[in-house]
């Protein structure tokens, strides 16, 4: 599908970017816990922010977009912080990436993690088993799925021939 570059376009992607994301994938997995979805998703952004820093170190235009990302990704770490002690979990054990990104980070390896953390959040709400714990959760799928959309805009916007 190939969304013009025009404000309907736009708004289009953003209201269905949550929706597409909670159809399933024939990869779906299946969480055990929701210690296990949490710890995936702390993985998944870390490496999300991380790549982001090196894009944005690389692409000056790509700053203001990964700052966007790294807030609400900051503000995501306290929410599941809290939500872990509710849940008595424990803290984190995400640890940042095992090497720093290339800082010529590709746009469409940015795109398939934001992919990869999007669906681990909507694969991993039913494992939480917990109607709280997955309110808490869903306004951060939906701003992940926003970033997902803003990415593969941008990603389609620099294939050849767009």
């Amino acid at each position: 599908m190939t969304l013009s570059a025009t404000r309907r376009g736009l708004l289009k992607a953003v209201s269905l970017a949550p929706l597409a994301a909670l159809v399933p994938s024939a990869g779906a997995r299946d969480y055990a816990s929701a210690a296990e979805v949490l710890a995936e998703i702390d993985r998944l952004e870390a490496d999300l922010d991380a790549r982001m820093s090196a894009l944005s170190a690389a692409v000056a235009a790509a700053a203001p977009l990964a700052r966007s990302v790294r807030a609400d990704h900051e503000r995501h770490r306290v929410a599941r912080a809290a939500l872990r002690r509710r849940l008595g979990l424990g803290p984190s054990n995400a640890a940042p990436p095992a090497s720093a990104p290339r800082a010529t980070a590709a746009l469409a390896a940015l795109t398939a993690l934001a992919q990869d953390l999007v669906h681990a959040y909507a694969e991993g709400l039913p494992a939480l088993r917990d109607a709280a714990a997955v309110a808490a959760l869903a306004p951060d799928l939906v701003d992940d799925a926003r970033h997902l959309a803003v990415l593969q805009m941008w990603a389609e916007a620099e294939e050849p021939g767009a």
